[in-house]
């Protein structure tokens, strides 16, 4: 991934490929979350330290079916469903994932695969199928034969398994292969001649196949999450002008009617009211809060800032660490600037004039007039 950080805290739209897949996971319903981590632990402790989630170390990366293993203990005791997923998909969806425990329940099986079939499978594992059309084997690429390679129907990496079954699996697993590793694909092969029912649930959502292992392919997740956010918002009656220049990040909140103009950037978190008005060219940073009928011109930044109903921000303006009362007008070019922790209060109904800067801490009154080309800063 050629990054700083372990790849599954990479981010696409504003939130770590880990964290799509933790929040994929919370329609499910599940009685405990695993994180496995190896390399870069510290950082995914870290970064999900506020993630009602359980932490299992796996010390040396010895595959798929190692990593299962080091994560059970931490489910010690559970005889339920265990769902496996792998931290660097960040297209899969709850819908998906609520579609597969479903069809494995209703069938009864002791492990489903959740496969999905490609045009181009690339490196991924294969899904064989006996005379039957269940679920034979999973076929890693470097195992598997040049015929083998050219079965389109593929592995995800997701599984949900009956734990007790998936234990005695787990110990039986060998390192027998091209990589020298314990593949949790042979897990579904060792239930099977103990008889169990098993086999493989095709999803016809091929994003949720999508791993990400480089920058291309991380290009190609963000583009495909930003399309789903822009439909779905679309939808829900907010005017995208221009799609194809919108960039919305994931957990964004955008009231009904609201009018996003071309090149404008919604940032993670960030909540916009209904019938709000923004862009071209404006940037709306992380968690940033605007109210309903919030107007913020061209070429303006709004960032760690909340700014309440009926606010007018003129073009080319830049807001940081910024409370703006309800019904103030920002005039063209101003500028608020922070000072440690100190944040600039704009009150109700008051007008600052264009070209002003506001240095924090300071508080511009409600109803006060800030005459145009002012500077305010603590002590003036």
């Amino acid at each position: 991934m050629k990054a700083l950080v372990p790849k599954v805290l990479v981010k696409t739209c504003g939130r770590a490929m880990v964290e799509h897949v933790l929040d994929a996971v919370r329609p499910v319903g599940a009685h405990a979350t695993v994180v496995v981590f190896g390399h870069g632990g510290d950082q995914v402790r870290l970064a999900l330290s506020d993630r009602d989630v359980k932490f299992a170390h796996q010390p040396e990366q010895r595959g798929t079916g190692h990593a299962v293993q080091c994560a059970m203990p931490a489910l010690e005791g559970f005889d339920g469903d265990v769902l496996v997923l792998c931290g660097d998909t960040p297209l899969l969806t709850g819908e998906v994932l609520l579609e597969l425990v479903a069809d494995h329940r209703k069938n009864e099986r002791a492990l489903t695969v959740l496969s999905a079939v490609l045009r181009d499978p690339g490196s991924l594992g294969r899904i064989l199928r006996g005379a039957d059309g269940k679920l034979s084997t999973i076929r890693e690429k470097a195992d598997a034969t040049q015929d083998e390679l050219a079965i389109c129907e593929i592995n995800t990496g997701v599984m949900i398994m009956d734990a007790p079954k998936l234990r005695r699996a787990l110990a039986q697993l060998k390192p027998d292969n091209a990589q020298g590793e314990y593949y949790l694909t042979d897990v579904p092969r060792l239930l099977l001649a103990e008889g169990h029912a098993v086999d493989a649930y095709p999803t016809t959502d091929e994003g949720s196949a999508l791993g990400v292992n480089n920058p291309v392919e991380l290009a190609e997740a963000t583009s495909i999450l930003r399309r789903r956010y822009a439909d779905r918002f679309l939808t829900d009656g907010v005017i995208l002008e221009d799609r194809a220049t919108t960039a919305i990040d994931a957990g964004v909140e955008l009231g009904p009617r609201a009018r996003i103009r071309a090149f404008t950037r919604i940032g993670a978190g960030a909540r916009v009211g209904g019938h709000a008005d923004l862009g071209p060219f404006v940037e709306v940073g992380d968690g940033v809060v605007l109210g309903e009928r919030v107007v913020v011109g061209a070429h303006s930044s709004v960032e760690s800032s909340a700014l309440q109903d009926d606010v007018v921000v003129a073009g080319a303006a830049r807001l940081r660490n910024c409370v703006v009362g309800q019904g103030a007008r920002i005039g063209a070019g101003v500028v608020t600037s922070a000072s440690g922790d100190g944040r600039v209060v704009i009150g109700d109904g008051a007008t600052v004039g264009a070209g002003s800067i506001l240095v924090a801490p300071v508080t511009v009154a409600e109803g006060a007039t800030v005459e145009p080309g002012t500077v305010l800063g603590p002590n003036r």
